[in-house]
């Protein structure tokens, strides 16, 4: 392979072909209790970097970029969805919201912003793309073959009709954007070697999405 042509293929996958992530806070009243926080009265998002997202191949592998090891880096398995031309949902994947805690909990303490908490390179880690379906899906995530996140969708306190509501009346979003809808509880370390899978089940329990990465 050409040098160019690495190249284009790492931008489009580091988020050069991608839209803003839009990440909802608190979607799950588990994860806001085990962080010892509350469920929000509407959806409260944070922004995602194009350039912090990067997409798996076809058969779902990707990278757990940790950055900084000495930090604690937390997993966070998500259901994200891309917005199509029409402003409505078109694909939906299972990701993670790969968290650097440490940095985050201290931002929120001093009154920072908490963006190289969230938003920091390779942090939104995305499997593979399948069609909408509003349907509820379960989504779930493992380390080293122990299951540390499962649950369904329909456990979300803003339903995604919810959220692209706010985002309309809000902000001017363009195709390709995504939507990160929450996580629910069960979020923890990952460290170095850590073998990470993640799945996006339907009702009839076949895998939609699936995204198998190693922590590095």
């Amino acid at each position: 392979m050409r040098a160019f042509d690495r190249c284009a293929n790492d931008w489009f996958r580091l988020g050069g072909g991608m839209g803003v992530g839009w990440a909802v806070f608190r979607n799950y009243r588990g994860h806001a209790k085990e962080i010892l926080g509350d469920v929000t009265d509407y959806p409260r998002f944070f922004l995602m970097p194009p350039s912090a997202m990067i997409d798996a191949d076809g058969d779902g592998l990707n990278i757990v970029t940790l950055l900084d090891p000495s930090d604690q880096i937390d997993h966070e398995v998500e259901m994200v969805f891309k917005i199509g031309e029409d402003m409505t949902p078109e694909q939906m994947c299972v990701g993670i919201d790969t968290t650097n805690r440490t940095r985050q909990t201290l931002a929120k303490k001093k009154g920072w912003p908490w963006l190289e908490g969230k938003g920091f390179r390779g942090s939104g880690v995305l499997g593979t793309w399948t069609d909408w379906d509003e349907r509820p899906v379960e989504i779930g995530l493992s380390v080293n073959g122990e299951t540390k996140q499962l649950a369904s969708t329909e456990l979300m306190v803003h339903s995604v009709e919810s959220l692209m509501d706010h985002l309309l009346q809000w902000y001017d979003l363009e195709p390709g954007d995504l939507v990160w809808t929450g996580t629910p509880k069960g979020v923890g370390p990952m460290n170095p070697g850590d073998k990470i899978e993640a799945w996006m089940k339907n009702l009839d329990g076949k895998k939609t999405s699936v995204l198998s990465a190693i922590c590095k």
